[in-house]
């Protein structure tokens, strides 16, 4: 699992590096971030910390769709970070 960790944690560093990452770039490595958490049993095993992420990704679309873009890529920002801690936790590497 410290591979798949390693994998959304790369991803993250490569979005959040580059200064022209559009909005729907982070909503959807959001998406996929929160998709893979569920899938690897984060809502029982982590249910804070997934849920947090889920909450962020819901302010990052209601954001985005009032043109706050920078509010809605702040968000998506913090629901990978959620969504990756979920993650953490599941497998045991706080």
């Amino acid at each position: 699992m410290r591979l798949l960790a390693g994998f959304f944690l790369s991803i993250f560093l490569a979005v959040s590096s580059f200064g022209e990452t559009t909005t729907t770039e982070l909503l959807d490595e959001a998406q996929n971030s929160i998709k893979a958490a569920f899938e690897s049993g984060c809502p029982q095993y982590a249910p804070y910390e997934y849920a947090k992420a889920e909450t962020y990704y819901r302010i990052a679309r209601e954001e985005t769709s009032k043109l706050n873009t920078k509010a809605g890529d702040a968000a998506a920002i913090k629901a990978i970070e959620w969504a990756l801690k979920a993650m953490s936790k599941r497998y045991g590497e706080e």
